[in-house]
């Protein structure tokens, strides 16, 4: 965008700054020139100004679909018991007793138990949410927290996103294959899931850390409301 002043001798339009005329050499007098009369004679570059705001919009439209796509997703629906916090441990117990002795030793594991489980798990883990969902086969495990970026500019740090991660996976002799992770609805390709696997190993680390029991798990079979375990030398 220019401003120009008007020679009033013979009207050729200079460049603002010129004392005197650029083709008749009269001197130029910009106290002349009211702000009305100048801004009537800027040159709007229409073009940039168009491309200023397709760049805005791109951008906008570009953040609000990350934005919607790692919106964090609700918890499902789970059945809850918070005796689950008491009864998982006792159980755990008697699995590892059970295998000092070298006897084979089934156990169940209801839904509302290992959410109640999971409900003390987030206390002391400082996670916002810790839920499981079992289904025929399957189960879904969900996180939700709020992050906090890592910095020492106190405003910043005070900030908090919410995020969600889930994974679900199922049993295979034993053994666990993960179907699918996601942060917040976007599903992770490959060794991307590693994001969401990684968090959830570190919430449980105790437990997988545990090898032997981890290495005698002979059968896991998943119903709507329970889960078996058979662990067996």
């Amino acid at each position: 965008m220019a401003m120009h002043i008007e020679c009033s001798n013979c009207g050729y339009s200079n460049d603002l700054g010129r004392m005197f005329c650029s083709s008749c050499g009269q001197k130029l007098n910009l106290h002349d020139t009211s702000m009305t009369d100048l801004n009537d004679r800027r040159e709007v570059d229409y073009g940039k100004w168009i491309r200023g705001v397709l760049a805005g919009l791109l951008i906008l439209g570009v953040g609000s679909l990350a934005g919607a796509i790692l919106w964090p997703v609700k918890p499902p629906p789970v059945f809850y018991e918070a005796t689950g916090a008491i009864q998982i441990p006792i159980k755990a117990r008697a699995v590892r007793t059970a295998l000092s002795y070298n006897r084979e030793i089934k156990i169940d594991l209801t839904e509302g138990e290992l959410n109640g489980f999971l409900a003390e798990r987030a206390k002391s883990r400082k996670a916002g949410k810790l839920a499981i969902d079992l289904k025929t086969g399957m189960f879904d495990l969900y996180a939700g927290f709020d992050w906090s970026p890592a910095t020492n500019i106190t405003w910043l740090a005070k900030v908090k996103i919410p995020v969600s991660m889930d994974m679900r996976a199922g049993f295979q002799a034993g053994v666990l294959m993960i179907e699918r992770c996601r942060i917040g609805h976007l599903p992770l390709p490959g060794s991307s899931k590693n994001v969401v696997i990684d968090y959830f190993a570190t919430m449980f680390s105790d437990i997988t850390g545990e090898k032997r029991v981890v290495s005698l798990l002979k059968n896991v079979a998943i119903e709507d409301t329970k889960v078996t375990l058979v662990l067996a030398p």
